[in-house]
């Protein structure tokens, strides 16, 4: 069984980034979030795009595919997976930008080191100013620094459908 370490998983996904971000800025999509990952004994590079009004058809998926599978597959030596897809409706939050566009969703966001003895927060977001995230969380406002969000995403609530 194929067993990558984390500085070499790392490695090689700042390598992919630099395949995948001039081909995704050509097609005139949005890089929303990149992974290499392993699981199950299976290696998965996953590209997840969108246009600027949030769109993307399964032929921007298979168009991108087309223009960066050879040059990842240069890039590794083992078997791997490439999918391409949206974001889905509970899309991650990763860059600040991200967090500007929805401000005023709910949000989920675990982060690396505790604040107020908690590592996990959900609530509104209502701004990003200052490098810091700003989570009404049940009308309490709890300030956190952009620097210690580990993972962050949107909070779909389908009772709305």
């Amino acid at each position: 069984m194929l067993r990558m370490d984390k500085r070499e998983m790392e490695e090689t996904l700042l390598k992919i980034e630099k395949i995948v971000i001039p081909a995704v800025e050509k097609k005139d999509l949005q890089l929303v979030d990149l992974e290499y990952v392993q699981e199950g004994g299976y290696l998965y590079v996953r590209v997840f795009i969108e246009k600027e009004n949030g769109d993307i058809f399964l032929e921007d998926c298979g168009s991108l595919s087309g223009d960066i599978d050879e040059a990842i597959d240069l890039l590794i030596p083992h078997k791997f997976f490439l999918e391409i897809s949206s974001p889905g409706v509970e899309r991650s939050l990763k860059y600040e930008k991200d967090f500007i566009r929805f401000s005023g969703e709910k949000i989920k966001i675990s982060l690396k080191h505790k604040i107020d003895n908690c590592k996990n927060f959900e609530g509104v977001l209502t701004k990003f100013e200052n490098e810091n995230i700003y989570l009404d969380i049940k009308g309490d406002i709890v300030e956190i620094p952009f620097k210690e969000i580990k993972k962050a995403n949107i909070v779909f609530d389908f009772s709305d459908i």
